[in-house]
Parts: C-alpha cells; sequence; structure tokens
C-alpha cells in the first residue's frame, strides 16, 4: 500500500511539471496576422473576361464561356473589390472593377460564402484565377418572344451584367465555399475607390458594375416619408427612386429587405450619391445599390423638386361638380374621345390609354410592355373646365399600378392648351401616384386633394405616360379611374 501511494505522488508530480513545462507565463506569442502579397502577375483582365463571352456568343450564340484550365500558364485577373456586405445589402458576391479611377469594365463574381467584406473589403486589390470559372451575361431580353431586338446581345449597346462562378449543370452558381481560395486571392493592397463621377444619360454597358456618383440628386419626392425597404410591399428588395437635380432623370435605388439600415427613413435633403451600378436580379432594368447609409450625403436642406402647382393649404373641393368621370360607360377607345378626352401617342405610335374592367368596376390603362415602342409617351387630356362659374375648386382622382419597375405617370394642368401638346404650357401637379407591387396587382391610391383655387378661366387636366419597352425601360402599367373636379 506505502509503495503503491508512493508511485503515485511521483506520477502526480511528473504530470504537474510536464503541464508547468510547456506553459511559459507572459510569454504568449502573436498570430501573424499579416498578408504576404502573392505571387502573382496578372496576364488577363475583366475586358477580357467580356470580350471572351461575346466571341464565344459571336460563334456558337451561347450565353456562356467556361475559362479551361492551364496547369502550366494560369490566367489571372486583376481587380479592386468595390461593395461590402457588412450591412447586409450585398449576399455572397462581390463586385469589383479593374481600376481604382476611370474603370473600363465591372464583374460580378456569386460566391457560397458570407461576411466577404471581412477578408475583402472595399479598395482591397484581388486576384481572380480563371480557370475553371464561367462567365454569363444577361441584359433583361426576352429570348422567347418574337421580337429580335429583345433578344439577350452581349454585342449590343444594351446595358448589361456580366456574373462570373461555376457552372453547375448548364446554369452559373455559386463558386464553393471550398474552392474560393483556389481562385480568389486578396492583396495586401487597399487603395481608395475613386467614383465616376457621371450624368444618368451617359451610362453605357461599361459602368455596369462599378463605383458611381451623382454630384447633385435627391430622393423622388414621393419616396421621401418611405424607408429604405420596409414598406409592407416590399419583397426581397425595396425599390426607390434617386432623382438627378439637373437632368430631373430618375434610377431605381435598390435595397436588400435584409440590410441593416431597411427600416431607415430615407434622407430628405439633396447632395452627392455614390454607389455601385448594377442591374435587378432580371437585368432588366439599372439600379444602384449602396454600401452603407452614409454613402447619402443628401445633407442640403435646399431640394431640387420640379415646380408643382401652388394654390396654397386652404381648404378647397365643393358641392359643384365640374368633372366627374368614372369611365364606366367607356368601352372602346373611340369611347374615350367621343366623350370629350384627348387621347394621343406623341410619336405616332399605336399604343393609348385603353378602357380594361376587374370585376365591376372600369378603368383607362396603359403599359409600355410588349408595345415595342421605345419611347412610349401618351397623353390624356380632360375635356376643356371652365373655372369662372366656382371658387375653391379640387381635384382628385385614383391610380393603380402593377409589375412596377418605376414611374411612368405624371398629371398635368394647363391653362392655354388649344391642342397641341407642344405649345402648351404644363404645370405639374403634386399628386400621389400609385407606386408596386413588382409583380402582380395592387389597389387603387387616392391622388389626395389637390387645390386648383388660384387658377381661372378654361383648364385641360392631362396624364401624361412615359416609359419604354427596351430593355432597362420603365414599363409600369398603369390604370386611372375616377377623375373629379369639384368647386363652390
Amino acid at each position: 500500500m506505502k509503495e503503491n501511494k508512493f508511485y503515485g505522488i511521483i506520477s502526480f508530480l511528473m504530470i504537474a511539471f510536464t503541464i508547468s513545462s510547456c506553459v511559459q507565463d507572459d510569454n504568449f506569442s502573436v498570430p501573424d496576422i499579416s498578408i504576404e502579397e502573392p505571387n502573382i502577375t496578372p496576364n488577363s483582365s475583366i475586358l477580357a473576361i467580356k470580350s471572351a463571352l461575346q466571341q464565344e456568343f459571336i460563334s456558337s450564340g451561347s450565353l456562356v464561356y467556361t475559362f479551361y484550365e492551364n496547369l502550366s500558364n494560369p490566367t489571372y485577373a486583376e481587380a479592386y473589390v468595390i461593395s461590402s456586405d457588412a450591412t447586409g445589402n450585398f449576399y455572397k458576391k462581390l463586385i469589383v472593377q479593374d481600376k481604382l479611377e476611370n474603370p473600363t469594365a465591372g464583374i460580378e463574381i456569386i460566391l457560397n460564402k458570407t461576411s466577404l467584406s471581412e477578408t475583402f473589403d472595399v479598395g482591397r486589390k484581388i486576384y481572380i484565377k480563371l480557370d475553371g470559372l464561367s462567365v454569363a451575361y444577361d441584359d433583361g431580353g426576352n429570348n422567347g418572344n418574337s421580337n429580335p431586338n429583345d433578344d439577350i446581345d452581349p454585342t449590343n449597346t444594351i446595358p448589361g451584367k456580366y456574373v462570373l462562378g461555376y457552372l453547375n449543370a448548364g446554369t452559373l452558381d455559386d463558386i464553393p465555399s471550398t474552392s474560393i481560395k483556389e481562385h480568389i486571392f486578396r492583396s495586401a493592397v487597399v487603395e481608395e475607390i475613386i467614383p465616376t463621377n457621371i450624368k444618368l444619360a451617359d451610362i453605357k454597358g461599361k459602368h455596369i458594375n462599378t463605383f458611381i456618383k451623382l454630384s447633385s440628386a435627391q430622393i423622388s419626392k414621393s419616396d421621401i416619408t418611405k424607408t429604405f425597404a420596409g414598406e409592407l410591399y416590399d419583397e426581397y428588395d425595396g425599390f426607390r427612386s434617386i432623382f438627378e437635380c439637373d437632368t430631373e432623370a430618375t434610377i431605381r435605388l435598390q435595397t436588400s429587405t435584409f440590410a441593416s439600415f431597411k427600416s431607415n427613413t430615407l434622407p430628405r435633403g439633396e447632395g452627392t450619391f455614390t454607389a455601385v451600378l448594377s442591374k435587378d436580379f432580371r437585368s432588366e432594368f439599372l439600379v444602384t445599390i449602396i454600401n452603407k447609409p452614409s454613402d447619402i450625403l443628401f445633407i442640403n436642406a435646399n431640394r431640387c423638386d420640379p415646380p408643382f402647382l401652388d394654390c396654397g393649404t386652404g381648404l378647397a373641393g365643393g358641392t359643384s361638380i365640374l368633372l366627374d368621370e368614372n369611365f364606366e360607360s367607356i368601352i372602346s377607345t373611340n369611347d374615350i374621345t367621343a366623350s370629350g378626352w384627348i387621347n394621343t401617342n406623341v410619336n405616332s405610335g399605336a399604343t393609348l390609354f385603353s378602357p380594361n374592367a376587374y370585376g365591376n368596376n372600369r378603368y383607362l390603362e396603359i403599359s409600355a410592355y410588349g408595345s415595342e415602342e421605345s419611347p412610349l409617351e401618351v397623353w390624356l387630356i380632360s375635356p376643356e373646365i371652365d373655372l369662372d362659374t366656382t371658387t375653391n375648386e379640387a381635384l382628385t382622382f385614383d391610380t393603380n399600378s402593377a409589375f412596377y419597375n418605376g414611374k411612368a405617370l405624371t398629371t398635368f394642368v394647363s391653362s392655354d392648351f388649344t391642342g397641341d401638346i407642344s405649345t402648351a404650357t404644363w404645370i405639374r401637379l403634386d399628386a400621389i401616384i400609385a407606386e408596386g407591387p413588382p409583380s402582380g396587382y395592387g389597389n387603387f391610391v387616392n391622388s389626395g386633394s389637390i387645390n386648383m383655387s388660384c387658377l381661372s378661366g378654361k383648364i385641360h387636366i392631362a396624364f401624361k405616360y412615359r416609359g419604354s419597352d427596351e430593355n432597362g425601360g420603365i414599363t409600369t402599367t398603369f390604370q386611372i379611374d375616377n377623375v373629379k373636379l369639384t368647386g363652390n
């Protein structure tokens, strides 16, 4: 018993000595977090990636190109990261462009990995090993219809999106998480990305998937009370409208409903706007995507809204009815003009406002979708209304929208219209116009009471639809009903 106890003590002391000899207090090693610059010399580029797919399309009609593996001479492209998933507004993708400033090309890389910004931060140079990767292209065209001008085509002038990933059963898929380190190599270089200062009208294909800047912009007036993507109708992404002050052109702001700032209220002022320029999920229209809310510097309280009719805020409207049109008796387009309305396509196209019905309600409807008109501009102008016999006039009407992909309907009033739209003076009305949903139909919404008491004489109310059936154009369906003007 004593001998066994003695050996037990010796064993315990030996274990204690071994443990103490392995741990040296206050002498912990510091992990090496430095980045070793990869020994890579780029021999390709993002432009070359695009060119490879274009050549494949010309020779075979394919919209996918796969880079073959060459063990003795791999193909590498150099790029700079311009997207960040830190706020959840990008998901399992990197957007990269070929230069820090004045880029000539950008591309989207899809990867089966989250928290990419922890490794691939904005401004980080990376090297992309293309061997075994595939690039696909989409510009939102529809190869299944009868219009060849609508086909997806990487060689035409329609801005499209190039995406890099793995080919899986003929479909482009994410680069597997286990393969990312074989294709994406991080450089030690991190630089500031200088956004391209651009006008919306000057956007071309080369600008897709690059970082851009609008020097004077704001959230469109109808959106300033909304959140980024926290409204009830927002599905997957929220779409709001960015208004370019100099030109009054607009572009969509796309925000993920998973973004950490989705419920933030949109900024109300005017200023600079920087974002990644891309296209929506189906590549049908242009979108801008921000990395973080501070990319929107709308700090100037003086907005650049276009002038609207302003008759004050006093109460208006009354029991005298000057115009009351619910379109219930309108069965054909001929009935529209027979009832005193003007329905005209300014480009002499075939598309016009046309009657339609759902349930027991009739209304007028229009859409650029399938019209093959680019642009499509149609005016619906009311019969002449005499305001000299009443006071405190107010206008109301209802609108509904469907398959919403942008604003296409505006309302105006003119006191000097005599039949020629181009020579009349049109004053915009500050009306609530329906927005959403992106798929299917919404519900009719009221314009609100529009005070028109400061006008006199004979006037005309006009609804202007401007869209386009081109890829990237606005094709939203709009419906108009219950146009009513009253006074005392």
